[in-house]
């Protein structure tokens, strides 16, 4: 239980954002600071809107409002943490050759938090990430093991990785990203806060609200937010219960602003299978909307509207992607378009130069970076871009320009899809977008997205694929699948349509 606290429930679309935003502005109405305010959540998607909301709302800078950040990243700037204090790609490399396993790494960022992160593969990453689930849990690594049955691996080699770990990191006077938390637990010193608001709340692991329980010691007032039907991360080490059972104190929610009826009664059907949850009776919008079931993914009317098509795993997701692009859409898989943005800016620059029309020299030099510049299809000579540091950055530029001053060794003529070095598959797809009236300029009208990227977003229109796997059907925690296509049904603003697989696992909704 944590102090002054209260639990917000906010079943899908009900404005829960909206309702912290009113508990932020009662609370500055009343002369509050704004630096003692702290909204943490454990992805950067949900501080950035908080951020976005409330600088529009209350007229505030991001600055002003130094406590809206991620549990990490809180725990990253309150230890008072530097890039060079972390272990890097080379460091886990070395690990890996004292371990004798394959570490394969890249340094990079974490997705849900934007700070540096290693990315893992090879055959060390089932160790790594069972050692890190099993701090994540706070519980001992022989019982993560036995939980996890995952018999591939030897739990003495897992001893050694756990042990290993540590040994480097003290010698390196290193921290990884699993440290953050767990050092700010023992050592850190949590600022005042009048206001303390979590959100996402049914998503914290174990030593994340370990984290929150020590933030919330020096809050005047604690509100987490969530929905407990909507906790859908048990794989990083979550248990719902801790969310459930943190406050006595509840608000719940009471009308769902996205879900139209059709949708509200059909996701109805589904989260009233899971077991362990907080009921919360709600209403839906007022529009009826629609459910709408297929067999076929070419029987669902992509060619116009706002889409977003959800499946349960990457792979499936992936098959999507070859269907739609074999339809000739353009689409998006987690914000980046079919057509890379380079490629189509390439397209768009050499056709006005095509046209005679004069180009802005900063759009010139990304034409320039991303074209051949050696072999029969070079579109401009080696070392062209230094030639453009010399011209004016405001200025512009046309074709004969390019040819006289600037290096361009390409025909008028030549292809747009030349240009770009664009293979025969590329040029097809890109002109039967073309042909159907779309712009490859355009920001895609489709997304393709699993249900976990999907959550906490919404649209127009949307497609759940009731494929799904093995595992995630025959697992010991059947409350987890009704959970992940809940939140898949509920993003659905207008027109929900459900793709039945005829695969052998799938969910009967």
């Amino acid at each position: 239980m944590i102090k002054n606290s209260t639990i917000i429930f906010g079943p899908p679309g009900c404005g829960k954002t909206y309702t912290l935003m009113e508990i932020i502005q009662e609370y500055l109405d009343n002369g509050g600071d704004p630096s003692r305010i702290a909204f943490i959540s454990f992805t950067r998607k949900a501080i950035a809107e908080a951020i976005e909301r409330a600088c529009s709302k209350f007229s505030l800078t991001e600055k002003e409002l130094p406590h809206f950040k991620t549990l990490h990243a809180t725990a990253f700037w309150g230890l008072g943490l530097q890039s060079d204090d972390l272990m890097k790609a080379k460091d886990y490399k070395e690990l890996g050759s004292l371990l004798g396993i394959l570490i394969d790494s890249r340094d990079g960022v974490s997705p849900d938090d934007g700070l540096p992160q290693v990315h893992i593969g090879g055959s060390g990453k089932t160790y790594l990430d069972m050692v890190a689930r099993a701090r994540s849990r706070r519980i001992p690594l022989q019982q993560e093991y036995n939980e996890a049955a995952n018999y591939t691996i030897w739990f003495a080699k897992l001893q050694q990785v756990e042990q290993q770990l540590q040994e480097y990191k003290s010698k390196m006077q290193k921290v990884d990203f699993a440290d953050f938390i767990e050092k700010y637990i023992e050592i850190a010193e949590p600022p005042y806060l009048d206001l303390l608001i979590v959100d996402e709340a049914q998503d914290l692991t174990p030593v994340q609200w370990e984290m929150v329980n020590i933030m919330s010691k020096r809050a005047e007032k604690v509100y987490l937010a969530g929905d407990d039907d909507q906790a859908i991360h048990r794989w990083t080490g979550v248990d719902v219960n801790e969310f459930l059972e943190v406050s006595d104190t509840v608000e719940i929610l009471t009308k769902s602003y996205r879900m139209p009826v059709e949708v509200f009664n059909l996701s109805k059907r589904i989260v009233k299978r899971i077991h362990t949850r907080k009921v919360k009776e709600f209403s839906p919008a007022k529009e009826q909307g629609s459910v709408t079931w297929h067999n076929s993914l070419a029987s669902v009317p992509l060619d116009t509207g706002s889409w977003t098509i959800m499946a349960r795993t990457n792979s499936y997701v992936s098959d999507f992607a070859d269907q739609v692009r074999s339809f000739g859409f353009l689409y998006s898989i987690k914000g980046r378009p079919s057509i890379k943005p380079e490629v189509a800016e390439g397209i768009e620059i050499w056709r006005r130069l095509q046209n005679g029309e004069r180009v802005g020299v900063y759009l010139i030099k990304n034409l320039y970076k991303n074209v051949p510049k050696q072999g029969d299809s070079a579109v401009v000579k080696r070392g062209s871009s230094t030639l453009l540091e010399a011209a004016p950055e405001d200025g512009s530029l046309n074709y004969n320009d390019l040819v006289r001053e600037y290096g361009m060794k390409a025909p008028i003529d030549r292809s747009c899809f030349s240009i770009m070095n664009l293979g025969r598959n590329d040029r097809l797809y890109i002109e039967v977008i073309e042909e159907s009236g779309e712009s490859i300029m355009d920001t895609p009208r489709i997304k393709l997205s699993t249900f976990h990227a999907m959550k906490g977003g919404e649209d127009d229109n949307c497609l759940v694929y009731t494929g799904s796997t093995k595992a995630c059907t025959e697992s010991m925690h059947p409350d987890d699948e009704h959970r992940a296509f809940y939140v898949g049904v509920t993003r659905t603003k207008k027109n929900l349509h459900i793709l039945e697989s005829i695969k052998k696992y799938r969910y009967e909704i």
